[in-house]
């Protein structure tokens, strides 16, 4: 059996390509001859030089391939007129390429996000059922991704997989709050800390996306993904765990978390390179929740995450310390802060 992952080169892609080969898959990865192929280097994948946006590319890296999964999509641009390019025009292309094929695949999975449905409004997490109301260009342009997808679900058996924020091994994003906790021994928390999230922990998230593409049963499905829901003074305290040291709780009212995003998209200008710290990501931050259950894939997929928060960030680190990305840890247990 044959899969092709897009976005195979990231930081979710490289789980899910590293998954599929658990599984036994021959994995092919259609990759820009500029990507940086660190995380594949070690997998016995089919590395496929070419563009997405190309028809051509696309359909030589898609012939033949029983599952394809697009994972490959903009996260940070600064105009959704961008973020509609690559998430939406680039998703369609792609879609024609693939329905043209003489033999299309098992199954077409497209990973989305939790911001296409947008932060949730009641306490009970969102399901599959809630009305998307995306509150930025983000996750606009995932949810017409989405559309485009699910517009294909007469002509290709299609599977929609929403995950939350995504952390783990590799993931860049969350690096440098690792690093101030652990440089400075305290935990920011933006606004009251009663704020909550839900989050995967990648490798959840792969296996999950795995258990989709192969049911039936999730055939024009949309399905969250996820591994746990927390506060953000909850994280802290996983946090505190994670790097095995007592943390001071550092409170950062919203007016000033407001204008540390700003300080990110003015650096953002100045540099052309784009920020972890922005104006959207300290807007998500301030929500009251960010929440979603994940019960439907526990129903209908039999999918149970590995991970809590606190073993799941614990891991992370650990994964960040042998990297070198922070420094050596000491043993784990400290789950306090003050």
């Amino acid at each position: 059996m044959k899969a092709l992952v897009t976005g195979a080169t990231g930081f979710v892609g490289s789980h899910i390509v590293e998954c599929l080969v658990g599984e036994g898959m021959d994995v092919a990865c259609l990759v820009r001859p500029t990507s940086d192929l660190t995380f594949l280097r070690t997998l016995p994948v089919e590395i496929i030089p070419g563009r997405l946006d190309d028809p051509a590319d696309a359909a030589r890296a898609a012939k033949g391939a029983d599952y394809i999964f697009h994972v490959a999509g903009v996260t940070k641009a600064r105009s959704l007129e961008e973020y509609l390019a690559a998430n939406v025009s680039v998703t369609e292309a792609f879609l024609e390429a693939v329905v043209r094929l003489p033999e299309p695949p098992r199954r077409f999975v497209y990973i989305s996000s939790l911001a296409a449905v947008g932060p949730n409004p009641r306490p009970v997490p969102l399901d599959e059922s809630a009305e998307p109301r995306p509150h930025d260009n983000y996750g606009l342009s995932k949810l017409r991704g989405e559309q485009a997808v699910l517009r294909m679900a007469r002509r290709l058996p299609v599977t929609v997989v929403r995950p939350p924020a995504v952390y783990g091994p590799r993931d860049t994003n969350m690096l440098p709050l690792f690093r101030f906790c652990q440089r400075w021994g305290m935990a920011p928390i933006l606004g009251s800390g009663n704020n909550e999230m839900t989050l995967a922990e990648v490798t959840d998230l792969a296996r999950g996306t795995w258990l989709a593409a192969r049911s039936d049963a999730a055939i024009g499905q949309v399905y969250f993904i996820a591994s746990s829901t927390s506060t953000l003074a909850e994280l802290a305290d996983a946090m505190a765990f994670a790097l095995g040291r007592r943390l001071r709780t550092i409170r950062v009212p919203a007016p000033v978390a407001r204008l540390i995003g700003e300080l990110g998209e003015l650096k953002w200008t100045l540099t052309g390179k784009p920020q972890i710290i922005s104006r959207r990501k300290v807007r998500d931050a301030l929500q009251p929740r960010w929440t979603c259950s994940w019960a439907k894939a526990e129903r209908e997929l039999g999918y149970k995450p590995a991970f809590d928060l606190p073993r799941g960030l614990r891991r992370t680190a650990e994964w960040y310390a042998q990297q070198g990305w922070i420094k050596p840890l000491p043993s784990a247990g400290c789950a306090a802060r003050a």
